[in-house]
Protein backbone atom coordinates (compact mmCIF):
# COMPACT_ATOMS: atom_id res chain seq x y z
CA UNK A 1 0.00 0.00 0.00
CA UNK A 2 1.55 3.72 -0.95
CA UNK A 3 2.63 5.54 1.57
CA UNK A 4 0.58 8.06 0.06
CA UNK A 5 -2.45 6.12 0.01
CA UNK A 6 -4.92 8.29 2.27
CA UNK A 7 -3.63 11.64 0.41
CA UNK A 8 -4.75 9.93 -2.46
CA UNK A 9 -7.55 8.87 -1.44
CA UNK A 10 -8.96 12.45 -0.61
CA UNK A 11 -7.89 14.03 -3.77
CA UNK A 12 -9.60 11.82 -6.06
CA UNK A 13 -12.71 12.67 -4.19
CA UNK A 14 -11.54 16.20 -4.44
CA UNK A 15 -11.93 16.87 -0.82
CA UNK A 16 -9.63 19.23 1.34
CA UNK A 17 -7.89 18.98 4.03
CA UNK A 18 -10.79 20.87 6.09
CA UNK A 19 -13.75 19.75 4.19
CA UNK A 20 -12.96 15.75 5.45
CA UNK A 21 -12.06 17.16 9.29
CA UNK A 22 -15.13 18.44 9.20
CA UNK A 23 -17.06 15.70 8.37
CA UNK A 24 -14.60 13.36 10.50
CA UNK A 25 -15.01 15.75 13.74
CA UNK A 26 -11.32 16.95 13.89
CA UNK A 27 -8.79 19.75 13.31
CA UNK A 28 -7.96 19.77 9.91
CA UNK A 29 -4.12 19.40 11.21
CA UNK A 30 -4.80 16.17 12.04
CA UNK A 31 -5.90 15.09 8.61
CA UNK A 32 -2.47 16.59 7.75
CA UNK A 33 -0.78 14.35 10.27
CA UNK A 34 -2.66 11.39 9.52
CA UNK A 35 -1.34 11.52 5.79
CA UNK A 36 1.99 12.14 6.81
CA UNK A 37 2.01 8.90 8.92
CA UNK A 38 2.78 10.92 12.28
CA UNK A 39 -0.20 10.41 14.06
CA UNK A 40 -2.34 7.61 14.15
CA UNK A 41 -6.47 8.17 14.33
CA UNK A 42 -8.65 6.96 16.78
CA UNK A 43 -10.87 3.67 15.57
CA UNK A 44 -13.93 5.80 15.52
CA UNK A 45 -11.80 8.45 13.42
CA UNK A 46 -11.39 5.40 11.09
CA UNK A 47 -14.87 4.74 10.45
CA UNK A 48 -15.31 8.26 9.89
CA UNK A 49 -12.12 8.65 7.10
CA UNK A 50 -13.74 5.29 5.56
CA UNK A 51 -17.17 7.07 5.16
CA UNK A 52 -15.95 10.26 4.03
CA UNK A 53 -14.03 8.73 1.37
CA UNK A 54 -16.31 6.17 0.15
CA UNK A 55 -13.24 3.84 1.12
CA UNK A 56 -13.15 0.24 2.73
CA UNK A 57 -12.64 0.56 6.87
CA UNK A 58 -10.71 -2.58 6.68
CA UNK A 59 -8.16 -0.66 3.67
CA UNK A 60 -7.82 2.24 6.02
CA UNK A 61 -7.00 0.39 9.22
CA UNK A 62 -4.32 -1.39 7.15
CA UNK A 63 -2.68 2.12 5.93
CA UNK A 64 -2.07 2.47 9.87
CA UNK A 65 -1.39 -0.94 10.78
CA UNK A 66 1.41 -0.71 8.20
CA UNK A 67 2.58 2.42 9.92
CA UNK A 68 2.79 1.05 13.43
CA UNK A 69 4.65 -1.99 11.84
CA UNK A 70 6.92 0.38 10.07
CA UNK A 71 7.40 2.00 13.45
CA UNK A 72 8.09 -1.13 15.39
CA UNK A 73 11.06 -2.41 12.68
CA UNK A 74 12.82 0.73 12.26
CA UNK A 75 13.25 2.30 15.05
CA UNK A 76 14.22 0.49 18.17
CA UNK A 77 11.20 1.00 21.21
CA UNK A 78 9.79 0.45 24.15
CA UNK A 79 6.42 0.29 25.08
CA UNK A 80 5.21 2.82 27.05
CA UNK A 81 1.89 1.19 28.78
CA UNK A 82 3.66 2.18 32.44
CA UNK A 83 3.80 5.56 31.55
CA UNK A 84 0.70 6.65 33.01
CA UNK A 85 1.17 5.17 36.52
CA UNK A 86 5.14 6.86 36.79
CA UNK A 87 3.79 9.98 35.92
CA UNK A 88 0.55 10.09 38.08
CA UNK A 89 2.74 9.04 41.17
CA UNK A 90 4.78 11.90 40.18
CA UNK A 91 1.95 14.08 39.84
CA UNK A 92 2.97 15.56 36.22
CA UNK A 93 0.55 15.89 33.50
CA UNK A 94 0.97 14.79 30.49
CA UNK A 95 1.33 18.35 28.30
CA UNK A 96 4.08 18.97 30.87
CA UNK A 97 6.15 15.59 29.93
CA UNK A 98 5.50 16.43 26.38
CA UNK A 99 6.90 20.09 26.50
CA UNK A 100 9.97 19.38 28.44
CA UNK A 101 10.34 16.15 25.35
CA UNK A 102 9.46 18.38 22.67
CA UNK A 103 6.48 16.25 21.51
CA UNK A 104 2.62 16.88 20.95
CA UNK A 105 0.87 15.72 24.20
CA UNK A 106 -1.05 13.27 22.06
CA UNK A 107 2.28 11.28 21.39
CA UNK A 108 2.34 10.82 25.03
CA UNK A 109 -1.31 9.61 25.19
CA UNK A 110 -0.85 7.08 22.47
CA UNK A 111 2.60 6.03 24.24
CA UNK A 112 0.38 5.14 27.49
CA UNK A 113 -2.96 3.97 25.63
CA UNK A 114 -0.41 1.73 23.96
CA UNK A 115 -1.23 2.90 20.48
CA UNK A 116 2.03 3.63 19.34
CA UNK A 117 6.15 2.66 21.20
CA UNK A 118 8.39 5.31 22.90
CA UNK A 119 11.25 6.14 20.59
CA UNK A 120 14.55 4.34 22.68
CA UNK A 121 16.26 7.75 21.93
CA UNK A 122 13.82 9.70 23.94
CA UNK A 123 14.05 7.89 27.21
CA UNK A 124 16.54 10.12 28.40
CA UNK A 125 14.64 13.13 27.63
CA UNK A 126 11.27 11.17 28.98
CA UNK A 127 13.57 10.22 32.38
CA UNK A 128 14.62 13.76 32.53
CA UNK A 129 10.83 14.80 32.36
CA UNK A 130 10.38 12.33 35.04
CA UNK A 131 13.48 12.82 37.20
CA UNK A 132 14.33 9.46 37.35
CA UNK A 133 17.50 7.53 35.97
CA UNK A 134 17.15 6.40 32.18
CA UNK A 135 18.17 2.82 32.36
CA UNK A 136 15.97 2.40 35.63
CA UNK A 137 13.02 3.98 33.66
CA UNK A 138 13.92 1.56 30.71
CA UNK A 139 13.73 -1.29 32.82
CA UNK A 140 10.60 -0.28 34.47
CA UNK A 141 8.32 0.75 31.09
CA UNK A 142 9.87 -3.09 29.72
CA UNK A 143 8.80 -4.47 32.84
CA UNK A 144 5.16 -2.78 32.88
CA UNK A 145 2.48 -4.93 31.96
CA UNK A 146 0.42 -4.70 28.88
CA UNK A 147 -2.93 -2.13 28.67
CA UNK A 148 -5.87 -5.05 29.48
CA UNK A 149 -7.03 -6.16 25.77
CA UNK A 150 -9.48 -3.99 24.47
CA UNK A 151 -13.24 -3.92 26.42
CA UNK A 152 -16.33 -5.18 24.37
CA UNK A 153 -18.08 -2.03 23.27
CA UNK A 154 -21.61 -2.01 23.70
CA UNK A 155 -24.31 -1.57 22.06
CA UNK A 156 -25.08 2.03 22.51
CA UNK A 157 -20.93 2.64 21.91
CA UNK A 158 -20.97 0.65 18.70
CA UNK A 159 -23.83 2.65 16.97
CA UNK A 160 -21.95 6.16 18.05
CA UNK A 161 -19.07 4.38 16.57
CA UNK A 162 -20.68 4.13 13.52
CA UNK A 163 -21.21 6.84 12.75
CA UNK A 164 -17.49 7.89 13.59
CA UNK A 165 -18.43 11.07 16.08
CA UNK A 166 -17.19 11.26 19.46
CA UNK A 167 -18.70 11.69 22.62
CA UNK A 168 -17.50 15.37 22.84
CA UNK A 169 -19.58 15.84 19.51
CA UNK A 170 -22.47 13.50 20.22
CA UNK A 171 -22.92 15.47 23.55
CA UNK A 172 -23.08 18.73 21.86
CA UNK A 173 -25.58 17.76 19.41
CA UNK A 174 -27.87 16.46 21.80
CA UNK A 175 -27.47 18.95 24.91
CA UNK A 176 -26.09 16.67 27.56
CA UNK A 177 -22.56 16.47 28.84
CA UNK A 178 -19.56 14.19 27.56
CA UNK A 179 -19.68 12.26 30.66
CA UNK A 180 -23.13 11.48 30.55
CA UNK A 181 -23.04 10.05 27.14
CA UNK A 182 -19.85 7.54 28.35
CA UNK A 183 -21.92 6.68 31.58
CA UNK A 184 -25.12 5.51 29.11
CA UNK A 185 -22.83 3.55 26.82
CA UNK A 186 -21.18 2.07 29.91
CA UNK A 187 -24.40 0.87 31.23
CA UNK A 188 -26.44 3.88 32.63
CA UNK A 189 -29.80 4.04 31.50
CA UNK A 190 -30.30 7.32 29.76
CA UNK A 191 -33.74 9.29 30.12
CA UNK A 192 -36.28 8.76 27.51
CA UNK A 193 -35.81 12.32 26.01
CA UNK A 194 -31.91 11.65 25.67
CA UNK A 195 -32.91 8.21 23.36
CA UNK A 196 -34.50 10.12 21.45
CA UNK A 197 -32.35 12.71 20.51
CA UNK A 198 -29.38 9.96 20.28
CA UNK A 199 -31.66 8.05 17.50
CA UNK A 200 -31.87 11.54 15.79
CA UNK A 201 -28.09 12.02 15.97
CA UNK A 202 -27.48 8.49 14.74
CA UNK A 203 -30.13 8.41 12.16
CA UNK A 204 -31.68 5.17 13.51
CA UNK A 205 -35.44 4.73 14.61
CA UNK A 206 -36.05 5.06 18.58
CA UNK A 207 -36.69 1.53 18.96
CA UNK A 208 -33.33 0.76 17.71
CA UNK A 209 -31.39 2.84 19.78
CA UNK A 210 -34.15 2.11 22.73
CA UNK A 211 -33.14 -1.30 23.08
CA UNK A 212 -29.03 -0.81 22.41
CA UNK A 213 -29.24 1.71 25.50
CA UNK A 214 -31.71 -1.12 27.72
CA UNK A 215 -34.28 0.93 27.88
CA UNK A 216 -37.44 -0.71 27.83
CA UNK A 217 -40.43 1.60 25.89
CA UNK A 218 -43.08 2.60 28.00
CA UNK A 219 -46.53 0.61 27.59
CA UNK A 220 -48.47 3.73 26.67
CA UNK A 221 -46.45 4.09 23.72
CA UNK A 222 -48.67 1.33 22.13
CA UNK A 223 -52.63 2.86 21.60
CA UNK A 224 -54.14 -0.57 21.48
CA UNK A 225 -53.32 -0.53 25.10
CA UNK A 226 -54.77 2.76 25.99
CA UNK A 227 -57.68 2.30 28.05
CA UNK A 228 -60.56 5.55 29.06
CA UNK A 229 -58.84 7.60 31.80
CA UNK A 230 -54.95 6.99 30.99
CA UNK A 231 -54.80 10.30 29.11
CA UNK A 232 -52.26 12.01 31.96
CA UNK A 233 -50.08 9.39 31.57
CA UNK A 234 -50.48 9.13 27.56
CA UNK A 235 -49.47 12.58 27.00
CA UNK A 236 -46.76 12.73 29.37
CA UNK A 237 -44.82 9.39 28.10
CA UNK A 238 -45.78 10.57 24.36
CA UNK A 239 -44.07 13.95 25.42
CA UNK A 240 -40.99 12.84 27.38
CA UNK A 241 -39.88 10.32 24.35
CA UNK A 242 -40.22 13.08 21.78
CA UNK A 243 -38.12 14.91 23.80
CA UNK A 244 -40.23 17.60 24.12
CA UNK A 245 -40.44 19.87 27.23
CA UNK A 246 -44.11 21.08 28.73
CA UNK A 247 -42.58 24.46 27.70
CA UNK A 248 -41.92 23.28 23.83
CA UNK A 249 -45.38 21.62 23.62
CA UNK A 250 -47.36 24.71 25.00
CA UNK A 251 -45.36 26.79 21.95
CA UNK A 252 -46.54 24.43 19.67
CA UNK A 253 -49.58 23.93 20.66
CA UNK A 254 -50.49 27.81 21.09
CA UNK A 255 -51.53 27.15 25.14
CA UNK A 256 -49.69 27.84 28.17
CA UNK A 257 -47.24 25.50 30.57
CA UNK A 258 -50.09 25.17 32.79
CA UNK A 259 -52.43 23.74 30.49
CA UNK A 260 -50.06 21.10 30.06
CA UNK A 261 -49.22 20.55 33.38
CA UNK A 262 -52.98 20.25 34.12
CA UNK A 263 -53.68 17.88 31.14
CA UNK A 264 -50.77 15.82 32.64
CA UNK A 265 -52.06 15.55 35.82
CA UNK A 266 -55.43 14.60 35.00
CA UNK A 267 -56.76 18.39 36.09
CA UNK A 268 -58.13 19.00 32.50
CA UNK A 269 -58.49 17.65 28.87
CA UNK A 270 -56.74 19.50 25.87
CA UNK A 271 -59.77 21.24 23.67
CA UNK A 272 -60.52 19.07 19.97
CA UNK A 273 -58.58 21.86 18.22
CA UNK A 274 -55.61 21.66 20.95
CA UNK A 275 -56.19 17.51 21.12
CA UNK A 276 -55.81 17.61 17.20
CA UNK A 277 -52.32 19.74 17.32
CA UNK A 278 -51.29 17.49 19.71
CA UNK A 279 -51.85 14.22 17.71
CA UNK A 280 -50.06 15.74 14.93
CA UNK A 281 -47.46 16.87 17.04
CA UNK A 282 -46.56 12.86 17.77
CA UNK A 283 -47.80 11.50 14.80
CA UNK A 284 -50.87 10.23 15.43
CA UNK A 285 -53.59 8.93 13.69
CA UNK A 286 -56.54 11.42 13.39
CA UNK A 287 -59.03 11.16 17.12
CA UNK A 288 -56.16 8.71 18.07
CA UNK A 289 -55.90 10.15 21.47
CA UNK A 290 -59.76 10.20 22.50
CA UNK A 291 -59.16 6.16 23.41
CA UNK A 292 -57.24 7.70 26.28
CA UNK A 293 -60.27 10.39 27.17
CA UNK A 294 -62.95 9.18 29.86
Amino acid sequence: MSTNYLREQRRSRALSTAEVAARVGVHPNSVLRWERRERLPAPEHIHGLARTLRADTGAIADFFDAVRRESSEEVATVRGHGLRALRTAARIPAPRIAAAMGVPAASVYNWEAGRARIPLDLVPALAAALDVDAGRLHDLLARARPVAAVRALSELERLRRRTGLSRTLVAERIGASRESVGAWERGRRPPLSAVRRLARVYGLPVGVVARAARVSAPPLLDARLWSPGDLPGVLRTLREWTGLTQREVAARCGCSVDAVRSWEKGRSTPRPGTRMLLETLYGLPGDELLRAYR
